[in-house]
């Protein structure tokens, strides 16, 4: 199995191919095997383990709290679009909070510790729950 040449992630593709965890191309060439990985002139300074730790912690409490629900896709997308210019963005993690922006972009419950996405609140409409207004 080859391994990415950023992150060392496990990759499923056999030839040139972009990780979906860090979003190095990894082009097949010599081998690169026991080369440390190259990191980013701008590497994010992420924050402790413990306050990364608790930060999940304080969200995964929030998402069992809110039943576990997840915004629509379009929504996720739209999300994590603006995660992706944000000068705060290091691999999949946020460097404000040090958590996985592609789950916490998933999770209704969740906002942007840096106010640029809100927590997703289900809308009933006057019907009372098809949404329709």
């Amino acid at each position: 199995m080859r391994k990415c040449k950023g992150c060392s992630e496990e990759l499923i593709c056999h030839s040139d191919c972009i990780c979906s965890i860090c979003g190095v191309l990894n082009i097949s060439g010599p081998s690169t095997e026991g080369v440390p990985p190259t990191e980013p002139a701008e590497k994010q300074k992420m924050p402790s383990v413990f306050k990364q730790a608790k930060n999940f912690a304080t969200s995964a409490a929030k998402h069992v709290i809110n039943r576990g629900q997840n915004v629509p896709e379009n929504l996720k997308n739209a999300r994590l679009e603006i995660c992706s210019g944000c000068d705060k963005l290091y691999r999949d993690k946020c460097s404000e909070c040090g958590c996985l922006v592609s789950i916490k972009a998933a999770w209704a419950s969740e906002e942007c510790p840096i106010g640029k996405w809100e927590r997703y609140e289900q809308t009933r409409g006057k019907c009372g729950g098809c949404g329709g207004k």
